[in-house]
């Protein structure tokens, strides 16, 4: 079976509060210093909503305080001190040129919710991730790159990770550092879907697919792919993921589950 590619359009939530409380209950309840990297973007988020969100389109703090509320609602009370490490290193502005622990770590977070919710017990180790599912072990290597000439670079460097461990591998890439941040978008919903297809899809993953076969050779089957965007739309403000899986059909096997698994999460709409 060929697997899909998905896209998921999320509109901005009316009340904000709904999002910001329960961050601010989890960094209160941790007594997290108010000069770390979370209390700033959440600083920010909110300096925006009073602003009408003017320079909303030139941000990613929107994209990932929703990241960081998904993260807290899928994994509060089991993972809390990875999302502290998580959200509380690095600067607040990712240009800056400072350590990306952080928000690699929130990467790993939010790709491991995925999966939690679709139904599968993940755990945290190397490569970053990975669950056992009808007998079979899943390697999921997570990567953030930060620039377009970075993406097929990590890929080598997940596929390398994975090639350590016996199982299927799975390479999760988020690429809102690379394309969607410097992408310019329009304000139709119906146009925006099309130009990440075209993005994403045609213009990398399937234009690179001999490329990047080359360099997972014969230890992953799956690099799934993702974006968030945030961007007006008559007026009001939206927030979309897309989700793209390139599946490397020489490693595929009758019994690999992957079109199971990989559907699975795909259904798995944010938490808004």
């Amino acid at each position: 079976m060929t697997l899909k590619r998905n896209h998921f359009s999320v509109r901005a939530i009316t009340n904000h509060q709904d999002i910001i409380k329960p961050i601010k209950s989890f960094l209160e309840k941790h007594k997290i210093s108010r000069s770390t990297r979370i209390w700033e973007m959440l600083s920010l988020f909110e300096e925006q909503i009073s602003k009408n969100w003017d320079n909303l389109p030139k941000t990613l703090i929107y994209h990932e305080i929703l990241e960081i509320y998904e993260i807290i609602n899928t994994l509060l009370d089991t993972h809390d001190e990875r999302i502290i490490e998580s959200i509380t290193k690095d600067h607040v502005d990712e240009l800056s040129g400072k350590n990306k622990k952080g928000r690699n770590t929130q990467f790993e977070l939010f790709i491991a919710s995925k999966y939690i919710r679709a139904g599968y017990n993940v755990k945290f180790g190397e490569p970053d991730l990975f669950f056992y599912h009808l007998g079979n072990r899943y390697n999921i290597a997570c990567k953030r790159p930060q620039s377009a000439k970075k993406i097929l670079n990590r890929i080598k460097e997940a596929s390398k990770q994975i090639s350590l461990h016996d199982g299927f591998g799975i390479i999760a890439i988020d690429l809102t550092p690379t394309f969607i941040r410097d992408y310019k978008w329009n304000d139709n919903l119906e146009t925006i879907d099309q130009s990440a297809e075209s993005l994403i899809w045609h213009n990398f993953l399937d234009s690179k697919r001999k490329k990047i076969n080359e360099l997972v050779g014969n230890h992953v089957s799956i690099i799934h792919t993702y974006g968030g965007l945030n961007h007006k739309v008559n007026s009001s403000y939206a927030y979309s993921l897309f989700d793209y899986a390139l599946e490397i059909k020489s490693n595929r096997t009758p019994n690999d589950y992957l079109y199971e698994i990989i559907s699975g999460v795909q259904r798995v709409n944010p938490i808004c």
